[in-house]
């Protein structure tokens, strides 16, 4: 719930908040990577021996603190300050937000220091890695131990599906407490706004949810769970039995190595449990297989929320459940299928191999589909000319344009105005409207006489709708890759406890999700924020423009 749903759901957000750019929120989600390829070895290594599920318990415990000291920031930052005309901000009068020749032009700056607060983000995304190594690694050795070996695919199977359930929570609750935070006086001050009349609906880019409250639910409960945790024995009763009956699928190079397959869990035997496992082929390609999927599924599954988001001009808390909707459901049903078809054709380890290589080809063969987009928002001056009689020039952004070039506007608030032409504007100064002549329903403002307008043309508070049908084209697809992305996780992870000996599951879990993590989960979210951060088309200038925010628009 915490990783695969909140962290992600929250990334926009976080960004608008902490004025972070997609390439250092990246740096925020990888950090759980991080901690985890770092730890994961030694733990596996030294903890196959060990109580096993009180390990879980104390991750869990730690996991709780992770959570509380990554929700930290919402307590210890100033008030959100968003832009409107009741705020000084860095400005020594009202700041520039409508047109007027004697806006103020010197400029204070009055530092926050909110930067800082993405290394807190960063220090308790790295305790909630530390929290879960024990829980992916020991505990699936766990439960593969403790089942006969035709029942292990659905266990493994049911337990990975479960931990796709928990993303299914976290972007269905994270996407409605995004939307619907801001309900009253009481929720403004928790949330820690300046104002609450201002933003009144979800879809204003300003916008910024309650995303601290998810983080605080979930060091509630892994605090809960750390007691039963502790309870269960070393092993199953039974256990022993299973194990004795199995046959071997061990891989070895020679008799004597199979002779010799098990090894004590000592230092000394480090390196050469190590080595064992390099020299078995088919762990080795396992594990390569599973750092590609793991570098797209990272990377876009960090920021598929965002990317419908912007590309879908959805709102953060309803492009959050879209994610949701897509991912997790497809996602656990990919895990199940996975798993049950192991257990009903009772598929042997070069069956299995096989049913992953084609279903990792059906994927990259519909990988194209995903093209599906709608075009730019028009927004004068980035995605649109001021001059609609114009075409439009990419190379050629420049928000200031002859009839705004007096009014000494800002870009450090972004308060967007529509237009009747159907074009947006970063501000009302920028679209060269005076002060607000009133407003429709009591809550948005309406603006007259704006000189980039044509004659007798409003303008109202807000983005401009637009119409776009490829979004549920897109959803269909993006569910169908997902399910069969995860078909293969499942029957790969059986495999991977097949082909080492008993004693080596844990290490062999433990060594695979190292190379998954470096190779795979931390390079995917970096790559595919500096590409996003890549395509931004309007940056917030900060502290007098000495300083670069978040993005506003993207192309």
């Amino acid at each position: 719930t915490m990783i695969g749903g909140l962290t992600n759901t929250n990334i926009s957000t976080l960004e608008r908040r902490f004025g972070l750019s997609s390439s250092q929120s990246a740096l925020v989600v990888v950090s759980y990577d991080v901690a985890f390829c770092i730890l994961t070895a030694f733990v596996t290594y030294f903890g196959a021996t060990a109580n096993r599920p009180r390990l879980v318990g104390i991750g869990s415990a730690i996991f709780g603190i992770g959570a509380f000291v990554y929700a930290l920031p919402h307590f210890l930052s100033p008030l959100y300050k968003f832009g409107d005309s009741t705020l000084t901000s860095n400005y020594i009068s009202t700041p520039p937000d409508s047109c007027s020749p004697s806006n103020a032009t010197n400029c204070l700056p009055t530092d926050q220091g909110l930067m800082k607060f993405m290394f807190v983000l960063l220090f308790g995304q790295l305790l909630l890695g530390c929290g879960t190594v024990p829980l992916y690694t020991l505990g699936v050795a766990y439960i593969e131990d403790s089942v006969p070996k035709n029942s292990a695919p659905i266990y493994l199977g049911i337990a990975n599906a479960a931990s796709l359930f928990g993303p299914a929570i976290g972007f269905a609750c994270g996407g409605y407490i995004l939307n619907n935070f801001l309900q009253n006086r009481w929720a403004s001050n928790i949330n820690k706004l300046n104002s609450v009349s201002l933003l009144t609906s979800s879809s204003d880019p300003r916008w910024v949810g309650a995303w601290w409250i998810g983080p605080m639910a979930m060091m509630t409960a892994s605090w809960i769970l750390v007691i039963p945790l502790c309870g269960f024995p070393k092993q199953l009763p039974g256990t022993g039995q299973i194990r004795a009956e199995r046959k071997s699928e061990v891989h070895t190079n020679s008799k004597e190595e199979a002779e010799n397959s098990e090894l004590e869990n000592s230092l000394k035997n480090f390196p050469t449990a190590v080595m064992r496992l390099f020299k078995n082929p088919a762990f080795c390609f396992l594990t390569l297989a599973g750092c590609s999927t793991g570098l797209t599924v990272s990377g876009g599954s960090s920021f598929m929320a965002k990317f419908i988001q912007n590309e879908f001009h959805t709102s953060a808390g309803t492009s959050a459940m879209l994610a949701g909707a897509i991912l997790v459901p497809a996602a656990v049903a990919g895990h199940l299928l996975g798993g049950g078809l192991i257990s009903r054709f009772q598929m042997e380890t070069p069956a299995i191999l096989k049913l992953c290589a084609f279903s990792s080809f059906l994927v990259a063969c519909a990988s194209p589909l995903l093209l599906l987009r709608c075009g730019n928002k028009a927004m004068a001056g980035i995605t649109a000319t001021y001059n609609q009689s114009l075409k439009w020039d990419f190379s050629r952004s420049n928000l200031t344009s002859g009839c705004n070039s007096n009014c000494n506007c800002q870009t450090e608030f972004y308060n967007p105005v529509c237009g009747g032409n159907g074009v947006a504007y970063f501000s009302p100064c920028y679209a060269g409207c005076p002060e607000s002549s009133g407003y429709i329903n009591s809550t948005i403002q309406v603006y007259n006489n704006c000189s980039c307008l044509g004659v007798n043309e409003t303008a109202h508070a807000g983005v401009c709708e637009a119409s776009c049908f490829k979004l549920p084209l897109f959803l269909g697809l993006a569910l169908f890759m997902v399910l069969l992305t995860f078909i293969s996780h499942t029957p790969a992870v059986v495999v991977s406890l097949r082909i080492v000996p008993p004693s080596m599951r844990s290490f062999a879990i433990g060594l695979e999700w190292l190379f998954l993590r470096a190779l795979g989960t931390i390079p995917g979210p970096i790559l595919y924020g500096s590409f996003i951060d890549s395509t931004c088309k309007l940056w917030q200038s900060k502290e007098c423009g000495t300083v670069r925010g978040s993005c506003w628009v993207y192309d």
